[in-house]
């Protein structure tokens, strides 16, 4: 698994040399849990469970800054032990240590897809956090989300999130599913951008209150929740900063279906799978 034109792989001995981010294999193991279907993976002395759906989500963000550090935590997850029959044997406390990365995505009734965009869409840097619109069938909807995630009324720290957040407001963007939006991301220097990509969408601008669709680009590539617009600055601020992470959960979120080959819309932020 590797991305030549996005920073994946490396190059350590000079040209002709490759080296992949992550090994992906499969294996008469694979098929034992049919639910899940995990592969055993390697990156260097490394070796993990991955289900097929997780391993799809990471490759859209192999080019992110630091990513080995989320391998890392791959590893720690769903360790690999070659000497295991499978993975669906053992004690409760084992399989909770052997439980292949992205199981959760495997059980989903609808779980995100991949689907390559009728048409070429452009290029996103994340040199700061992004809301990216992705239905234009109302402009009001849109200004009514945009200023109370700007101007958040009660908050207590700052008044203005316009400088933390760029609102993308491209017509490329329509009907574009979460995890097309996802692959067009570019990945700035800045060390303070959240590992989160905000996506209003026509269920957003449709729905009473507004709730932003929120997407990790890290650990939990795939799962995604919602966030109420008032919220939003607050969140990615600290975020950004690593002040919380995703297990934190300042308030709940109503689940909505979702479209086919799109990533649902998780009830609570955030849904993990660990």
């Amino acid at each position: 698994m590797a991305r030549r034109h996005r920073r994946g792989g490396r190059r350590p001995d000079g040209p002709g040399v490759w080296v992949p981010d992550l090994l992906v294999l499969t294996d008469e193991r694979t098929e034992r849990p049919p639910d899940i279907r995990p592969l055993p993976a390697f990156r260097g002395g490394d070796t993990l469970w991955i289900t097929p759906r997780h391993a799809a989500m990471t490759y859209l963000v192999l080019h992110r800054p630091h990513l080995g550090l989320t391998f890392d935590d791959f590893a720690t997850w769903g360790p690999l032990d070659l000497d295991r029959e499978s993975v669906d044997e053992g004690d409760e406390a084992d399989e909770e240590r052997y439980g292949p990365v992205g199981a959760e995505l495997e059980k989903r009734d609808a779980p995100p897809r991949y689907t390559r965009p009728a048409r070429e869409l452009p290029a996103l840097l994340q040199d700061t956090d992004l809301l990216v619109r992705t239905d234009f069938g109302d402009d009001t909807a849109w200004a009514a989300l945009v200023e109370p995630v700007r101007r958040p009324p009660h908050s207590d720290v700052i008044d203005d999130f316009g400088p933390y957040l760029r609102f993308v407001d491209d017509p490329a963007f329509a009907g574009a599913t979460p995890e097309q939006v996802m692959a067009q991301l570019r990945f700035g220097d800045q060390e303070d951008v959240s590992d989160v990509l905000l996506i209003a969408d026509a269920l957003t601008l449709s729905t009473p209150g507004k709730p932003v669709l929120a997407v990790p680009v890290a650990e939990d590539t795939g799962l995604t929740f919602l966030v109420e617009p008032e919220e939003v600055g607050t969140m990615i601020a600290n975020l950004g900063v690593g002040n919380q992470g995703l297990s934190w959960s300042p308030m709940p979120a109503t689940a909505s279906a979702r479209p086919s080959g799109s990533a649902s819309r998780s009830e609570g932020w955030p849904m993990s799978w660990r």
